[in-house]
């Protein structure tokens, strides 16, 4: 019964829609200014002759034949935009069907499968494997936070600043509260250099989210570059206090006060660190660092011992076992240490620097020049290598030249000062690096008094 009536009711809708039509048709076509209906009739490929009145004026008349094309165009259009609007009227509503909660959580899962997906990709170096599973996660979610940051962090790492920022920035929109985001655009800016924008980032980050401690550390290496070590300081503090049990708050901390040269600190910061967390091998590590330095040797070695128990294959633990070795005056011990290390692996710079160090101290100079050169081989950047070759060049000036330049030979004087302007050379080029200007330009500045008191010398005897 409901259906005959629903029927019914949709003719007569189709009925009153079909009957407006024909007004407009009608007004269109066949109607006057005094609302007769417009007879007509075709004949031929004109119109029956009739005059029309256009209005009160009697002068408006013209002959039906006369009407022009443009009104003829006009009415057709009329006409088929309104039976347009019939078949419109008529045609059955197609509604788009709301998502159930089901369907949406079932998105929301294939999103979250992409991104797991796309972490794994990521953490074996396969950023391009990595992208496309970041980008499907977003194709089922386009409001899921983090794979924005991790596909920031894939142009981060391919040097697209650019496209980096692009998609921190829409985390920071869709989730504004969040601090992830704020961290991640900050360390773009710190790569970039861009100190200022990183501290302002990293702030605006605590001040809508204060509990992530990765904000803390940036503010205070942004103060630690800018030699800011107080207020470097004051930072730490806060952090430690809010997080007492983050392990990177804490490592950064103790690395914190080695930098700066608070070993005795660094040592007491770390000490309880290592005890939380003993398989933890870079606190170990960092440990052993700050006990060379207070020349606690035999508390770092015990550290070190501890890490190679832990992973027999850790190269770095037998390099600096090799330079405490070096630091107590066993440098065949420290030799056979870094000779362990290049048998696991030849093309470990430090290793030829280190054991070139330990051969310039027994006086095998040219050994050591050997392992230096063959170090900066294999990292040119490392200009320790040429602090190392100026100071050999240096010890074997200072023993031609000897303690008394007036005793001393003219041959073993010239052999001096050509030793000595080789030293030199090997100085000037580790200025460039702010870690050892210091001790170069000292180097260098005693080289040029002796080699001016060599020339006085030679001179008197000439």
């Amino acid at each position: 019964m409901a259906e005959g009536k629903d029927a019914k009711a949709k003719i007569n809708t189709l009925t009153q829609k079909l009957n407006w039509v024909k007004l407009i048709f009608e007004d269109i076509w066949g109607r006057g200014a005094d609302g007769s209906a417009f007879d007509w009739q075709s004949k031929g490929h004109g119109f029956e002759s009739r005059r029309l009145h256009l209005g009160n004026d009697s002068s408006c008349f013209i002959e039906k034949g006369e009407i022009t094309m443009s009104r003829v165009i006009f009415s057709s259009l009329s006409l088929l935009v309104v039976g347009l609007m019939v078949i419109i009227g008529c045609a059955p509503v197609q509604t788009v069907s709301k998502m159930t909660d089901e369907q949406l959580q079932a998105m929301r899962d294939s999103a979250q499968m992409s991104y797991s997906i796309g972490v794994g990709y990521y953490q074996q170096g396969d950023y391009e494997s990595a992208l496309k599973n970041f980008e499907r996660a977003l194709d089922y979610d386009s409001l899921y936070y983090d794979p924005y940051i991790a596909i920031g962090n894939i142009y981060r790492k391919q040097r697209d600043a650019s496209k980096a920022e692009e998609n921190f920035r829409k985390a920071m929109q869709i989730e504004p509260q969040q601090a992830k985001a704020y961290e991640a655009l900050g360390d773009l800016y710190l790569e970039m250099g861009r100190d200022e924008d990183a501290l302002a980032i990293y702030q605006e980050g605590l001040s809508r989210d204060s509990t992530l401690a990765d904000l803390y550390n940036g503010i205070a290496d942004i103060y630690v570059r800018r030699g800011m070590m107080s207020q470097a300081d004051s930072v730490y503090r806060v952090a430690l206090r809010r997080f007492p049990d983050d392990l990177a708050v804490q490592r950064l901390w103790g690395e914190f006060l080695y930098k700066v040269g608070r070993y005795k600190e660094a040592v007491d910061a770390l000490k309880p660190l290592v005890a939380r967390f003993p398989q933890v091998t870079v606190l170990r590590a960092k440990l052993a660092d700050a006990m060379i330095e207070i020349k606690d040797f035999n508390g770092a070695l015990a550290q070190l011992d501890t890490i190679l128990t832990i992973d027999p294959a850790n190269y770095q633990a037998k390099l600096r076992q090799g330079v405490i070795l070096g630091r107590q005056g066993r440098y065949r011990e420290a030799i056979r240490k870094f000779d362990e290390v290049l048998a696991q692996d030849s093309t470990l710079a430090l290793a030829y620097l280190y054991r070139g160090e330990a051969l310039a101290e027994q006086g095998n100079y040219a050994a050591s020049d050997a392992n230096l050169r063959r170090a900066l081989s294999l990292d040119p950047g490392l200009l320790q290598a040429y602090i190392d070759l100026g100071d050999n060049r240096r010890k074997q000036a200072d023993e031609k030249r000897g303690s008394n330049i007036t005793q001393t030979s003219t041959a073993n004087l010239e052999s001096a000062r050509a030793l000595y302007e080789e030293a030199k050379g090997y100085y000037q080029r580790a200025l460039t690096d702010s870690t050892l200007a210091s001790y170069a330009r000292a180097q260098l500045e005693y080289i040029t008094k002796t080699i001016s008191a060599i020339d006085k010398e030679l001179f008197v005897r000439r």
